[in-house]
C-alpha cells in the first residue's frame, strides 16, 4: 500500500471519468458509459485505501463495503456502495447483451458530475496525504 499506488489507481480513475464523459455526450453510448463510471469508481475506492493504508482485494463487492466503511469513518463524504453496486449490476447486463430499462432510463450527465466530485474529493485526500508525507520527509 503506498500513496505511488493510490496516485495511479487516481489517475486511471479520471481516464475514466473522461470517456465515461464523452460517451456521456450525444450520441450517447450509456453501456460504456456505466462501464466506465462503474471502474472509475471502484479505483477510487482502491486509491483511498492505498492511501490509508487500508488492505483492499479484487472483488466488486468487497471493494463496494469498503465504500461503504469509507463514509461511515468519515474518510469519504458519501457512501458510495449502493452506487457501485447498481452500476455494476447495469454493467453485467450490459456484458451480458441484456441493457434493461434502468440503463435506458440513466441520467449519464448526473452520474458523470456525480463522479467528478467524488474524483475531486479523492484529490484532495490523497495530495494532503502526499504533502504530510513529504514534509515528514523533510523532517
Amino acid at each position: 500500500m503506498s500513496l505511488e499506488a493510490a496516485r495511479e489507481h487516481l489517475n486511471l480513475a479520471s481516464q475514466q471519468w473522461e470517456r465515461a464523459s464523452s460517451d456521456a455526450w450525444e450520441p450517447a453510448d450509456a453501456p460504456s458509459c456505466v462501464t466506465n463510471v462503474f471502474y472509475a469508481y471502484e479505483n477510487l475506492i482502491v486509491a483511498v485505501a492505498e492511501a490509508t493504508n487500508k488492505p483492499w482485494v479484487k472483488d466488486h463487492y468487497k471493494k463496494a463495503k469498503l465504500a461503504a466503511e469509507f463514509a461511515e469513518t468519515k474518510v469519504l463524504s458519501k457512501d458510495l456502495s449502493d452506487q457501485m453496486l447498481r452500476l455494476n449490476t447495469l454493467r453485467k447486463d450490459v456484458s451480458y447483451g441484456e441493457p434493461g430499462m434502468e440503463l435506458r432510463e440513466e441520467d449519464l450527465e448526473a452520474l458523470v458530475n456525480d463522479l467528478e466530485t467524488t474524483i475531486n474529493e479523492v484529490t484532495e485526500i490523497v495530495t494532503r496525504l502526499e504533502e504530510e508525507a513529504d514534509k515528514e520527509g523533510e523532517e
